[in-house]
């Protein structure tokens, strides 16, 4: 099986090294040339924090690794050439953030998925990004992934995993759709098994996207706009006060959508607030660094299907314009 994984950020880096690690025939695609030079050059390295070595020791260990390497535009230029289709990936991971995820994005990666058998894995947070997708990539080469494993970027060659969590892959029918697809993903899943990962095939991903949404919509505007750790915001009692708030909002919308949320979703919360205490949130990192964060498609994409069903959101209304507001400051430094 042929992986390509497209984003080196923590968690493609992350999966990309830990593949490598148990021999999966792996390509790494970067963003920019310049990082694909230094890993060609320097290599990969993977720290190996508390808990997720694969020996399960306490001890921090970390591995250089030397994976086959391009940056985005080789990886395109490389598609379009005339090579055989059984020289392409079978499956693709999807590991740039949503804010990369452009048409002009989707088109490069549908030439990387000429071969029929072919499957995109998306790992996004938020919502909307698949609708994009489909009007590039036919549906029946789209798969979802919903994964809770924590990763953290030192530099554009180094990555640790800083904790171990759950995977979870499936596609929006609810259900995977045919013999040759429940062969190739449970292919997939074993091979992140091999690598240390839990992972399950899920038949309601829609549920774990939705889950992970309403955590991540809670969690992640209200550390960037205090620019506090995720375990501050239970410390705090006017914080707690406005998690309780935002979380309810997303239930609410969630059951007027027909979704199914976890029945513990509240304790989960508080528990990832727990688990990841010392950890800046993803989009508390991005304010720090002045990149766009991920708002529109988290907190965004929330108030898009309020909108389309009149359900009232002013909390998060609110925690949106807030970094809508953080980001326009940038525009004008």
């Amino acid at each position: 099986m042929k992986i390509r994984v497209i984003g080196a950020g923590a968690m493609g880096m992350l999966v990309a090294s830990r593949l490598i690690r148990v021999s999966a025939e792996v390509e790494l695609v970067t963003r920019t040339s310049e990082q694909a030079q230094l890993i060609r050059e320097q290599g990969l390295l993977l720290t190996t924090g508390i808990g997720t070595s694969p020996s399960n020791n306490n001890e921090r260990d970390t591995f250089k690794i030397s994976p086959r390497v391009f940056s985005f535009e080789e990886a395109t230029a490389y598609a379009i050439t005339d090579i055989e289709t059984s020289e392409l990936p079978d499956i693709v991971l999807l590991m740039m953030k949503q804010t990369s995820i452009t048409g002009e994005l989707a088109s490069a990666i549908q030439l990387q998925l000429r071969k029929p058998t072919s499957r995109l894995v998306c790992f996004q947070n938020g919502i909307g990004h698949i609708e994009l997708l489909q009007r590039y990539i036919p549906q029946e080469q789209l798969l979802i992934a919903v994964t809770t494993e924590g990763a953290l970027k030192h530099s554009p060659r180094h990555v640790e995993h800083t904790g171990r969590g759950m995977t979870w892959v499936g596609d929006d029918s609810n259900g995977i759709r045919t013999k040759n697809d429940k062969g190739l993903v449970k292919n997939f899943k074993n091979l992140l098994n091999n690598a240390g990962f839990t992972v399950n095939l899920s038949n309601n991903i829609t549920s774990k996207v939705w889950n992970k949404l309403l955590i991540n919509s809670v969690i992640n505007p209200i550390t960037s706009i205090l620019q506090v750790r995720n375990g501050q915001l239970t410390d705090l009692p006017a914080s707690y006060a406005l998690m309780r708030s935002l979380f309810d909002e997303g239930v609410v919308l969630a059951d007027k959508l027909g979704i199914e949320l976890a029945n513990d979703l509240w304790e989960q919360l508080l528990e990832v607030c727990r688990k990841t205490a010392n950890n800046q949130s993803s989009m508390l990192q991005d304010v720090l660094s002045q990149r766009r964060t991920e708002n529109e498609a988290i907190t965004g994409g929330l108030l898009a299907k309020a909108r389309e069903t009149e359900v009232e959101m002013p909390t998060h209304n609110t925690m949106y314009l807030l970094l809508q507001s953080i980001e326009q400051q940038w525009e004008t430094i």
